[in-house]
């Protein structure tokens, strides 16, 4: 879970989630393999909704990143 001594960091695409904007929240969701809990900010959360379980349609971020490192062992 991205929660950091700085606040709350969206796991999906890395930046701080600064809920300054009235808009703007802290989302909790899960994935498939992933035993932690994850969070994300509002437009990575319609990101995460409509990716279609495809990771590559995820920002630059350390979910992405995450999901392409497991897929580059499975590729050996």
């Amino acid at each position: 879970m991205g929660i950091t001594s700085s606040g709350p960091m969206c796991d999906v695409c890395g930046k701080y989630i600064l809920p300054i904007d009235p808009n703007e929240k802290v989302h909790s969701f899960s994935v498939k393999g992933v035993e932690q809990g994850l969070i994300c900010d509002s437009a990575c959360k319609v990101r995460v909704e409509t990716c279609g379980g495809d990771y590559k349609k995820l920002p630059e971020g350390p979910l992405r990143v995450a999901f392409a490192e497991v897929a580059s062992e499975l590729i050996v």
